[in-house]
């Protein structure tokens, strides 16, 4: 399955070159990649008819057509476009560079993300003690504006303490008796 894949991979990259006799039938096609009587039977001549042709190697030693796979041909003998790669090595070298693609791709994504997640991390734990900072300033304020208005109560309860001469003890005298009699009721 991973074979096919791979031939049909490299076969869409080196067929990519050119499509002189696309229009023919396959009796056609055949008729045009056979080597003459009086031409040399090698894989420079077959390959020099286009990439509609490939070189069978092996013990066939034949042009055959090419039609998106290799006919009649085992893909260890198959020579396509160039004589000196062969088809099954070009297949091996573009799997292992995708391969390695893949992995530095997903290594980049995983160093990536993992930055993403540090300074998230680290954004949120300073917007937590900004928001830490200003509720303790607020609650700072609070506290001395709620000392502030204790003082100006006091000092205007002194006031009248003062205006009336009444001792302090019989202050909170007087309010603990109010507050027994406001409990009877």
């Amino acid at each position: 399955m991973i074979h096919r894949l791979l031939i049909l991979i490299v076969l869409s990259i080196l067929s990519m070159t050119s499509v002189s006799a696309s229009n023919m039938t396959w009796s056609q096609k055949q008729e045009y990649c056979r080597i003459g009587t009086n031409d040399l039977r090698t894989c420079e001549t077959c390959v020099g008819k286009g990439s509609d042709c490939f070189w069978c190697a092996g013990s066939k030693k034949e042009c055959l057509p090419f039609d998106w796979y290799y006919p009649d041909c085992d893909i260890k003998h198959v020579k396509y476009n160039v004589c000196w790669v062969s088809t099954s090595a070009a297949a091996i070298v573009i799997a292992i560079c995708i391969g390695i693609i893949a992995v530095i791709l997903i290594a980049c994504f995983c160093y990536c993300c993992c930055k993403c997640k540090e300074y998230n991390r680290i954004h949120k734990k300073a917007k937590a003690q900004k928001w830490n900072e200003q509720r303790m300033t607020a609650q700072r304020e609070m506290e001395m504006r709620q000392n502030e208005r204790s003082e100006e109560r006091k000092a205007h309860i002194d006031s009248y303490r003062a205006k009336y001469n009444i001792p302090e003890q019989s202050a909170s005298a007087s309010t603990a008796s109010s507050s027994k009699s406001a409990r009877k009721f």
